[in-house]
């Protein structure tokens, strides 16, 4: 009995010091990271949250090589050499084979461009995935309690999934008890920003990104029944390169309340559809949103409202980031970042009831991607691509899923296309 008793001790000694040596391990490499992320954080100034829809992230070193090509081959024209006339005629014909072999080196060209792609979006997605990092970066709150999904559907099924999920973006009406007594009820223009049966053929949703410089991209944007842009990105001086036609814009609180912005009086608000967005907590109820704004959108609308009142200018229903972002959680392995989906993936919800195909221009990368995050400046931030602030990474490889474009169209002239609602054989 005695060496049975013996044997026990020695057994729960033994349970216990292991858990002991655990947690110790778990606690150190916490104050390890929390220790490096203060040290991280001293080291850059400190910034408000992003204008645009990207944050900073370290870029490996293979990315930034692709990148750093990328802008030689914008910023460095080609040489072209001037060869010698030969002395006689030449007899040799073009070799049919030697075209082939063309095709086939780009298509390995692409393909290793996109599998380049996927695994850094996918790292992305893993980085943020962190449980201390989603413990302590989670400024709205947010709770995910749903059951998600295995991310390989076939695209159809997915984008059933999202008609079903989010069939239309909702904007405020005015007639929500939370703006009953609110200026804002009347201030809501009659007009819907769409209408249910508003119907195009092609649409565009044209990025910011740097990369759309030099792209040659403009003719075909402006041939699509409509255009949407997000911001304060401009047209003029950029024709060539993004087109000049504008139907809708999507503005972030951020660019409707700051007033170097203009707002108010920039040309490019005006005579357009504009969607302006401003985000809530999780959990918020319309009530706690109008009390408490992430930036004071309501000002700045009810301005523009009495100024030009035949603008057809919305606020977004701030439920529907959230459902959005629900819908990328589910179908992502993975955590992933807790906070509002970009403007791109709204664009995407918006447009796709409305448009038999959807074009996104540079939102997935191509081979001219660069570390210039605009094409209207020369802000240099290898982050803007896949972001940090956004679910980007998320909302990219879900994109791409969805994408009916081949290698060549995607990577090589800088568009991936997705059929809208109306194309789709949903069971119910």
């Amino acid at each position: 009995m005695r060496a049975i008793a013996v044997s026990v001790w020695i057994f729960i000694n033994l349970v216990f010091f292991g858990m002991c040596g655990y947690i110790y391990l778990l606690w150190s490499q916490y104050w390890h990271y929390i220790s490096k992320r203060q040290h991280d954080t001293q080291l850059l100034p400190k910034v408000e949250r992003p204008i645009v829809d990207y944050y900073q992230e370290h870029m490996p070193a293979e990315i930034l090589h692709m990148q750093r090509e990328a802008l030689r081959s914008q910023t460095s024209p080609p040489v072209v050499r001037q060869r010698p006339k030969p002395r006689f005629k030449s007899h040799h014909k073009t070799s049919v084979t030697n075209c082939k072999d063309c095709d086939a080196a780009n298509a390995k060209r692409y393909s290793a461009f996109r599998s380049k792609l996927v695994i850094r979006l996918r790292s992305v997605l893993h980085d943020e995935s962190n449980v201390f990092k989603s413990k302590l970066d989670n400024p709205y709150s947010v709770e995910f309690k749903g059951v998600a999904r295995s991310p390989k559907i076939p695209a159809s099924n997915l984008l059933c999934r999202l008609k079903h999920v989010v069939p239309s973006v909702t904007t405020i009406t005015g007639e929500e008890p939370a703006f009953k007594d609110s200026p804002i009820r009347q201030a809501v223009p009659k007009t819907k920003l769409f209408e249910p049966n508003e119907r195009y053929n092609t649409c565009a949703i044209v990025s910011n990104a740097g990369a759309l410089n030099g792209s040659n991209l403009g003719r075909i944007i402006d041939s699509h029944d409509l255009v949407l842009r997000f911001n304060h990105a401009p047209t003029i001086g950029y024709e060539k390169d993004v087109g000049k036609k504008t139907t809708i814009r999507i503005l972030n609180s951020q660019v409707a309340s700051k007033k170097h912005f203009k707002f108010l009086k920039n040309k490019m608000y005006t005579g357009i559809k504009i969607l302006v967005w401003d985000p809530c907590s999780y959990t918020s109820t319309l009530e706690q949103w109008k009390e408490n704004p992430d930036f004071d959108v309501f000002t700045p609308y009810m301005k523009h409202r009495r100024a030009k009142p035949k603008t057809n200018l919305h606020l977004l229903n701030p439920r529907v980031l959230w459902t959005l972002w629900d819908f990328l959680q589910t179908h992502t392995s993975v955590r992933i970042r807790p906070n509002p989906p970009s403007s791109g993936f709204l664009g995407i919800a918006l447009l796709l009831p409305h448009c038999d195909r959807v074009r996104l221009f540079e939102y997935v990368p191509s081979v001219r991607m660069t570390p210039r995050c605009h094409y209207f400046d020369n802000e240099v931030d290898t982050s803007c691509t896949f972001g940090v602030w956004h679910p980007l990474a998320a909302e990219k490889l879900l994109s791409l899923s969805l994408n009916q474009e081949d290698d060549f169209t995607t990577f090589q002239t800088g568009y991936i296309t997705i059929p809208g609602y109306s194309n789709l054989k949903c069971s119910t």
